[in-house]
């Protein structure tokens, strides 16, 4: 007589891994965005049938597993274009690319297009049952349908939005202007260093204004760094929601205390010409999840 051998859970999750892992690892190319397109036609299908089965209620189906399609940005093109033809959502195709506004699009950038519609979890993470357990609970999500990414070492929540607070930084409406009247004298990205003339990459934007001008908390946040940090000068660091912070460098002077909660718009110093600045102007960067992002003012 023969045995009957249960597949051990642990086993069935880790070769599902391994399919993901592969699927992840060769994306497919698509040349273009015609409808006629096979790849597109075949992509814009999977991303019909995953959000069917990601909102549906029935735990026995499962989702198409998650699979890349490679696009080269083209001149023409524009982040809503691209989307709208795709099939994609703003949620998607930020959260994947980690676009932090429509504007960080560029002819010649390759995005990642996936087969679903969804975000990930911002923080990397173990691939184990334990914590895909924990995530499913969070998100109130049927646990069989999230995904374990092992390129990026993240978990994709598919059928997953972002929140308004999320949207409204992604279209420019989170961040306020942080002085009154100013220049940009150098913007974010690559540039020719004014002290050493090679080009390198500036993280975030110098405003020129004269010193003394009042210097303004650009969101609601808490001062978690006050004080002298080599390059910046005197630096102020705020913490804010979602995984952001603010930085602004080269202050004159400071007017809040390190713990201290601030409101948006309210005075937390002026600026200055301290560290390594050629002139007097405020350097202001935005970071999430220590990553540096592309300023974005809607009113500017």
């Amino acid at each position: 007589m023969s045995k009957t051998v249960d597949f051990p859970k642990w086993a069935l999750f880790l070769s599902t891994l391994c399919v993901f892992s592969s699927l992840a690892a060769n994306p497919i190319t698509l040349a273009n965005l015609e409808y006629s397109n096979p790849s597109l036609k075949n992509l814009r299908s999977e991303i019909k049938e995953n959000l069917r089965i990601s909102k549906s209620g029935v735990k026995r189906e499962e989702l198409i597993p998650l699979k890349y399609y490679q696009y080269k940005v083209k001149k023409e093109d524009n982040f809503f274009k691209i989307m709208a033809r795709t099939g994609m959502d703003l949620e998607t195709l930020s959260s994947v690319n980690e676009l932090s506004s429509p504007h960080d699009l560029s002819p010649g950038m390759v995005l990642e297009i996936p087969n679903m519609r969804g975000t990930f979890h911002p923080e990397e993470g173990n691939s184990d049952e334990k914590t895909k357990l924990k995530l499913a609970e969070k998100y109130d999500v049927d646990s069989n349908k999230l995904q374990f990414d092992p390129e990026r070492g993240k978990w994709f929540l598919p059928g997953i939005s972002m929140g308004k607070s999320e949207k409204s930084f992604f279209y420019g409406f989170g961040f306020q202007f942080p002085l009154t009247e100013a220049r940009i004298s150098s913007g974010f990205g690559k540039r020719l260093d004014p002290f050493t003339k090679k080009e390198t990459f500036h993280g975030g934007i110098d405003l020129a204004a004269e010193q003394g001008s009042d210097v303004f908390a650009s969101m609601d946040g808490e001062v978690v760094f006050k004080g002298k940090q080599g390059g910046y000068g005197n630096l102020i660091i705020l913490k804010h929601s979602l995984g952001y912070e603010t930085r602004y460098g080269h202050l004159f002077d400071f007017s809040i205390n390190v713990g201290q909660k601030v409101k948006k718009g309210q005075k937390i110093g002026e600026v200055g010409q301290t560290g390594r600045a050629t002139g007097s102007h405020l350097h202001f960067e935005i970071r999430r999840n220590s990553k540096r992002e592309r300023p974005i003012f809607r009113s500017h």
